[in-house]
This record gives structure tokens, sequence and C-alpha cells, in this order.
């Protein structure tokens, strides 16, 4: 018979999701640097003590929100190393990128990130260098 422990603490009462979500516009509106944890909790909807059970810290939720963008507002990049040649790769690129373009946000997040983040070594600029060399190696390797 197996024996399973209680669950600890209580359910969550927010959507994960939806809180990262909105972490995700107050990162992209003000930056990793200018965004404070009480312009996140407001945000989120959620308290200092939510954020962190869920998130970890500032670091670990700006994270996080890099990765929800990249699912989103960078998934053109998958979908353009997937295209059966390199021309094809290179359409793919330049559509997405032109349709991310045109279209309304505040910029790249990365970018945003990079700029606003302190000195070259602060874990957020390694981080966003990092998935960048990562996709410029993919896209290298693919081409």
């Amino acid at each position: 018979m197996e024996m399973t422990s209680p669950v600890r603490g209580r359910p969550r009462e927010f959507d994960v999701e939806e809180a990262l979500a909105a972490a995700l516009r107050v990162f992209w509106e003000k930056g990793y640097e200018s965004a404070s944890l009480t312009d996140l909790t407001e945000a989120m909807g959620i308290t200092r003590p939510s954020l962190y059970a869920a998130f970890g810290n500032k670091e670990e939720l700006f994270k996080r929100a890099l990765d929800l963008y990249e699912c989103g507002k960078l998934a053109y990049v998958r979908n353009a190393l997937e295209a059966p040649t390199g021309r094809g790769v290179a359409q793919r690129m330049l559509e997405g990128t032109i349709q991310n373009s045109t279209a309304e946000c505040p910029g790249c997040l990365g970018v945003i990130a990079s700029v606003s983040c302190g000195g070259k070594d602060s874990p957020i600029q390694q981080d966003v260098r990092a998935r960048t060399e990562s996709s410029r190696g993919a896209m290298t390797e693919r081409m």
C-alpha cells in the first residue's frame, strides 16, 4: 500500500500562467532593473510571499517571463529552423521579424533586458547572452 504525504500549505489562489503573463508585460514595459516587486505583484494580483512561493525571486521570475516570451513572440525562429531549405529558413525568419517589428509591442525583451540590466556580469545579462548564443548557434548549424 502506497503512502502519500499530505499536501502542505494552501493551494494557490491565482493562475500561475496569467500571473507570469502579467509579469512579462511589466518587464517588457519597464525593463528588469526598473520593474519593482510592487509593480510586479500589483500587476500579477498577488502578494510578495505568493510571488516567492510560485517563482522564487525576481531573477527567476524574469527568466520564466523570458521563457514565455520566447515561446510566444519568438516562436517564428523555431518554425524557421524547421523549414526544409535554407531559403525557407531565411524567408520564415524575415517574415517573422517583419511581423514582430510591425506588431504593437515595446520591442525585443532580450534587448530591453540587456540595456536595462547592470554590468555584463549580472546573472540576467549572462542568461540573455546564453540564450542569444544558443539561437545563433542553432541558426548557424541549420544554415
